[in-house]
């Protein structure tokens, strides 16, 4: 189905009544991805060793809009530390890829990459 972007019929009803959306959700209500236009629905988890010893979870493909929210939950979650660095990748410190598999399949989003 088509997403409400600039070709939605009721923008300009809207628009006249002073109500104003994001147009970031689809007809079923999934979020859309501002930059893409698609839903979100996947994230891609890695796992890399940084500095010797030091051993982070990677987390790529959450809309920069909205990667500073979903770092603050995981880090609430999982109270461990973590950065959005400057490719709009979060980095959470330690292995957490089992954790953040279960994590994001009750958000109901599909998890790809490096799972455990």
């Amino acid at each position: 189905m088509k997403g409400m972007g600039d070709d939605n019929p009721f923008r300009k009803i809207f628009s006249d009544l002073g109500v104003e959306g994001t147009g970031n959700f689809d007809a079923e209500g999934t979020e859309l991805d501002p930059e893409t236009g698609k839903p979100f629905t996947m994230v891609v988890l890695g796992y890399e060793r940084r500095g010797g010893s030091k051993v982070v979870t990677t987390v790529r493909d959450i809309p920069e809009t909205r990667a500073e929210e979903f770092l603050g939950y995981i880090k609430k979650a999982f109270g461990t530390g973590g950065t959005v660095d400057e490719n709009g990748l979060l980095v959470v410190q330690g292995d957490r890829r089992a954790q953040l598999t279960r994590w994001f399949e009750k958000q109901e989003i599909k998890v790809r990459g490096q799972r455990e």
